[in-house]
């Protein structure tokens, strides 16, 4: 085959043009001055644009990331601090008050609205002395009085039981200095804590829950003791001198002032009474009768302690056949008392009963206090009236 070649697979290839036919390109200039600038054809911005690092774009990406969280926290504060001002008002300062006091927080309480005492009438105001009440406070409602103009006074009255009873009580509460310049402050300017006087006769103590003081004596004024409790239901236990001497507990209740108590007597919301217990009696029968055993008969003096008709006798013998089997006084404080007894005197010519009146008068110090003897018995003088 002179013109075509053959391929074996798709039979005779045709021959390649002739390439005279085709134009000749433009020849280069030899001189250097005259070639083509090849940049001459692109078009120029006149801005150059450089790849950024990716330390770079590391950073700005945490410039913007710190400002998307920066913004969120703003953003979450704001809502907070807006959300705190508006649960930080009077009722809710005055509601968390007493929600203490009906938890029986008294320290918490004390230390939350000053109740303006020295710290020897703070002794009732604690948790101990709660904690013993068979009732405490309970809060039925709480609301501002909203005409008031002074927007940094509020009064808030509430509304409360004990024990059943219901009272109530208005706080003064007073705008303060905001808390780190932003959050709504409020301080309870008066205390819920209430005075209860308490005084005694022949008893100078009492106690509610653990904690005892010393009281004065009832009815004298420069002598009258006060002190403060928390709203509830206590009981006052008396502590008595000695054993010659007992009273009765007393129930108080408290509220907003001391509504109600199991004893008490005019000046004092609490009078301790004391009486004389049994074994009083019994000294005082024993001193009795060791001083008839004492007495001869007929042998009278003015300055005798025994009895008439023993001295001016002519019995051989005195036979006690009954002592006091009670004694009682002209009123309750009295220190007087007074007891029947009955003796016997035996003569030759027979015998005969004598009934006789012993009065005992009690020695008290300048506190109302039954004084004792070196040996420890009551301090008694006797005589006898028919």
């Amino acid at each position: 085959m002179s013109q075509q070649q053959y391929d074996s697979n798709q039979g005779a290839v045709p021959s390649p043009p002739d390439a005279s036919g085709i134009p000749t390109p433009p020849s280069t200039p030899s001189n250097p001055q005259y070639a083509a600038d090849p940049a001459a054809d692109v078009p120029q911005t006149g801005v150059t644009f450089t790849p950024m690092p990716d330390k770079g774009r590391r950073r700005i990406k945490r410039i913007v990331l710190g400002a998307v969280a920066l913004v969120a926290v703003v953003i979450v504060g704001t809502i907070a601090i807006t959300v705190a001002n508006w649960t930080s008002t009077p009722e809710a300062k005055v509601r968390q008050y007493l929600d203490l006091l009906a938890d029986g927080k008294a320290s918490a309480a004390t230390a939350m609205v000053d109740p303006g005492l020295p710290d020897d009438q703070r002794g009732f105001l604690s948790d101990d002395v709660m904690a013993s009440a068979s009732a405490r406070l309970v809060v039925e409602d709480v609301v501002a009085d909203k005409s008031g103009e002074d927007s940094n006074i509020a009064e808030v009255t509430a509304t409360m039981t004990v024990d059943g009873q219901r009272f109530t009580h208005t706080f003064t509460v007073t705008a303060d200095e905001a808390m780190m310049g932003l959050l709504n402050n409020w301080t309870i300017t008066d205390s819920l804590a209430v005075p209860v006087s308490v005084g005694g006769e022949r008893i100078d103590q009492f106690s509610a829950g653990s904690v005892s003081a010393s009281v004065g004596r009832s009815g004298v004024a420069s002598r009258s003791s006060s002190f403060f409790f928390y709203p509830g239901v206590y009981t006052f236990t008396p502590v008595a001198p000695n054993e010659y001497v007992e009273a009765y507990p007393a129930t108080v209740s408290v509220r907003d002032a001391v509504r109600s108590t199991s004893i008490g007597s005019g000046k004092d919301d609490v009078t301790f009474v004391g009486t004389f217990t049994d074994k009083f009696k019994d000294e005082v029968n024993e001193m009795i009768r060791e001083r008839i055993n004492s007495c001869v008969p007929g042998q009278w003096s003015s300055s005798s302690r025994c009895p008439d008709a023993i001295g001016a006798s002519s019995a051989t013998s005195v036979v006690i056949k009954q002592l006091p089997a009670e004694f009682s006084t002209r009123r309750l404080t009295d220190r007087t008392l007074e007891g029947d007894m009955v003796f016997e005197l035996a003569s030759a010519t027979g015998t005969r009963e004598v009934e006789t009146t012993v009065i005992v008068e009690a020695e008290m110090d300048d506190q109302g206090m039954l004084t004792l003897t070196a040996d420890g018995k009551p301090d008694v003088t006797l005589t006898f009236r028919y």
